[in-house]
């Protein structure tokens, strides 16, 4: 699937974009696809992603909002064709193309995905061991086995190897079922994507999203098959990676420009900000270098 966008009004008219890729960002900061040099457009301001088989627009919290068809956009709304979507003074045109060559397989896939992603994860879990327990009985190997004729010789009784579980990361058994697993790993999933979105909301939902993608994807470390989730699960991770770096990066210089001008009480505030927004360690260090900050300012109460 691809969708086009062709400036309407503003700076750039007549200019058109396509793109091929799930998840689209526009804002003026240089990060993003489509990068607005204007005033009227914040940093990181909206978002374009596939749910499905439709294109969906997502505001991300811009100063002076994103208008759809001349309405403010209040929530996540489905793109249809020739939709004018506002963005300061530019105004662009949404044109989905459509899909090329195995489009149908391809859009079978994304119903699935869909119809997959509705469904709770205690349900997911049981039409996953299901579906395992129906392959292994089609395949006989459940139910018959081979047994040579006995020679009279006694045979030596031996523990299969499976009796005793592995553990890999994060205390994860390498042996537990891949059904199992692969239930787990959406769980972890569909966690991570509901703090993702709600990481305006709470400080620390960003970490939490982080996290959950991340101990999704050791659940399926060790599965003889790759499933097609745990690449999803790596960009997730990454982005969040990516996001919790500039995160850090602002609260870290919010909080030493308070330093250096001398505002102790809010310098404090800073760093104390910082350890609501990483609750635990992570890639950055950031709550690391809060926690030394906060204990290098606590009065020094020995006697020498």
């Amino acid at each position: 699937m691809s969708f086009a966008l062709t400036i309407r009004e503003g700076n750039g008219r007549g200019q058109r974009f396509r793109f091929a890729g799930d998840r689209v960002s526009i804002g003026r900061g240089t990060e993003n696809d489509v990068v607005l040099n204007d005033s009227g457009v914040s940093r990181a301001h909206a978002r374009i992603e596939r749910r499905g088989a439709f294109w969906v627009l997502l505001d991300r919290g811009s100063a002076n909002g994103t208008q759809l068809n001349g309405t403010p956009l209040a929530a996540m709304a489905q793109l249809r064709e020739a939709d004018r979507i506002r963005l300061g003074t530019v105004t662009f045109e949404f044109r989905d193309l459509g899909e090329g060559p195995g489009s149908g397989a391809r859009r079978s896939r994304l119903c699935a995905a869909a119809w997959w992603g509705r469904q709770r994860p205690p349900a997911r879990a049981g039409l996953i061991a299901g579906c395992a327990l129906v392959a292994v009985a089609g395949s006989g190997t459940a139910s018959w086995r081979f047994e040579p004729p006995s020679t009279g010789a006694p045979r030596e009784e031996t523990a299969p190897k499976e009796d005793q579980p592995r553990t890999g990361k994060l205390g994860l058994r390498t042996g537990q079922p891949a059904a199992g697993a692969v239930a787990a790993a959406r769980a972890a999933y569909d966690l991570g994507r509901r703090k993702l979105e709600e990481r305006r909301i709470a400080p620390r939902n960003l970490y939490d999203a982080w996290k959950a993608f991340r101990e999704g994807r050791a659940h399926l470390d060790g599965l003889a098959d790759p499933e097609p989730i745990r690449a999803e699960l790596g960009r997730l991770t990454e982005e969040c990676e990516r996001e919790l770096e500039r995160q850090c990066s602002r609260l870290l210089f919010r909080a030493a420009r308070f330093e250096r001008y001398g505002q102790e009480d809010r310098a404090q505030e800073a760093w104390q900000e910082v350890l609501l927004h990483f609750p635990g360690d992570d890639v950055t260090g950031c709550r690391t270098k809060a926690r030394d900050h906060l204990a290098s300012a606590q009065p020094d109460d020995g006697v020498e």
